[in-house]
C-alpha cells in the first residue's frame, strides 16, 4: 500500500506537432493552457455538494455549519482530508484533475467519508462528482492507474455495525465527461494482522504531534514478528491478535546505545507507547496504532515505505 500525496501528473498527446514546435525553439502541450492550478490549498477553499442539499464551501480545508440547536456543540461539520488525494488527468483529456476525500459529522456517533471529483469548468475549478463511501470506514489506500481510480478500503459487512467494520473492499472508479461511476467492487475477506505486513515509518507521536524533525523511527512487520528503529536503538518482538484490528505488541526487546538527547527523549515514549498498544486502523493510507495512559487513549499514525 502506498498513498498518493501532493502528486501531479501533465500529458502531452500532441507529439507530432510538439516535435515541430521544439525545432522551432517552442513547446505545446494539450489541454494546459488555461487550466486553473490544483493544489492542496485551492482544494480546501472550493465548494462541494453531494454532502447536504445545498453545497457547502469550505476555508482552508473545513466548514462548520449553524449549531441544531441554539447555543449546542452539535453542528455539522465537513474536513478535507490532506494526507491522501490525487492530482491526475483523470479522463484523459490533457487537464489535471484531483480526486480527494471529504470527511462528514454531525456530532453523533457517525463519520462519514465521501470520495469527490474537481475539474476544470470553463477554466475554473468546481466539485463536478462526489459519492458518499460509508460510515467509519477505514481507507486503506487510493491509486489512479491504467485511467482508472482504485480504492481499498474496510467497511462493515452484513452482520457488523458500523463501529467494528473488518470488510475488505476493493473498488475501481471511472471518471468521464464529469460523472464518477463504480466500475467495480470486490471483497478480499476480513481484515487481519495479515494486513499490517511491511514497513511503516513514524509521522506523528500523537494525532496532533509530528515527529520532531531529524528522529526516524520505524517498524516492520513480517508474519507475527517486529522489528524496527526506536530513533536509537533497533527493536523488536512479537505479535498477537485476539479479534479483528486487536493487537497485543511485545514484550518488547532492545538494543542498549545511547544517542542525543532528542532521540532519546522520542524513544523513552515511543517503546513504552508501543507496548501498549490495544488497536490497530488504517486512515487514509496511513496505519494508526492506538494505545491508553492515564491521560485517555493516543494514535500514533504511520506512513508506509
Amino acid at each position: 500500500m502506498r498513498p498518493l500525496k501532493d502528486t501531479a501528473r501533465s500529458f502531452c498527446f500532441l507529439p507530432l506537432l510538439s516535435a515541430v514546435l521544439l525545432s522551432l525553439g517552442l513547446t505545446a502541450c494539450a489541454g494546459i493552457a488555461g487550466n486553473s492550478k490544483i493544489d492542496l490549498a485551492t482544494l480546501g477553499n472550493l465548494s462541494y455538494r453531494g454532502i447536504y442539499d445545498e453545497p457547502i464551501t469550505l476555508q482552508q480545508g473545513r466548514y462548520e455549519g449553524k449549531p441544531f440547536v441554539p447555543q449546542a456543540a452539535a453542528r455539522p461539520r465537513v474536513q478535507l482530508v490532506e494526507q491522501l488525494y490525487i492530482i491526475a488527468d483523470l479522463d484523459n483529456d490533457g487537464m489535471q484533475e484531483a480526486a480527494v476525500f471529504l470527511t462528514e459529522s454531525s456530532g453523533g456517533s457517525g463519520s462519514y467519508t465521501y470520495l469527490a471529483i474537481v475539474d476544470n469548468v470553463e477554466r475554473k475549478l468546481q466539485n463536478v462528482a462526489t459519492q458518499k463511501l460509508g460510515d467509519r470506514i477505514q481507507v486503506r489506500n487510493l491509486q489512479f492507474e491504467q485511467g482508472m481510480l482504485t480504492l481499498d478500503m474496510i467497511t462493515a459487512g452484513p452482520k457488523e455495525a458500523a463501529c467494528c467494520a473488518t470488510l475488505k473492499l476493493h473498488n475501481t472508479y471511472h471518471y468521464h465527461q464529469g460523472k464518477l461511476e463504480l466500475a467495480a467492487s470486490e471483497e478480499r475477506g476480513h481484515v487481519s494482522l495479515a494486513d499490517l505486513q511491511g514497513r511503516w515509518t513514524l509521522a506523528r507521536l500523537d494525532r496532533n504531534e509530528p515527529l520532531p524533525a531529524g528522529v526516524e523511527v520505524n517498524i516492520e512487520f513480517r508474519d507475527a514478528q517486529f522489528s524496527g528503529l526506536a530513533g536509537c536503538n533497533r527493536y523488536f518482538g512479537a505479535i498477537k491478535g485476539k479479534v479483528p484490528l486487536d493487537i497485543v505488541i511485545g514484550p518488547i526487546g532492545a538494543t542498549r546505545m545511547m544517542c542525543p538527547p532528542l532521540i532519546m527523549q522520542v524513544e523513552d515514549r515511543y517503546l513504552p507507547a508501543l507496548e501498549h498498544v490495544k488497536q490497530f486502523r488504517f486512515m487514509f493510507g496511513q496505519l494508526a496504532l492506538s494505545y491508553q495512559d492515564d491521560k485517555g487513549w493516543h494514535t500514533m499514525l504511520f506512513t508506509p515505505q
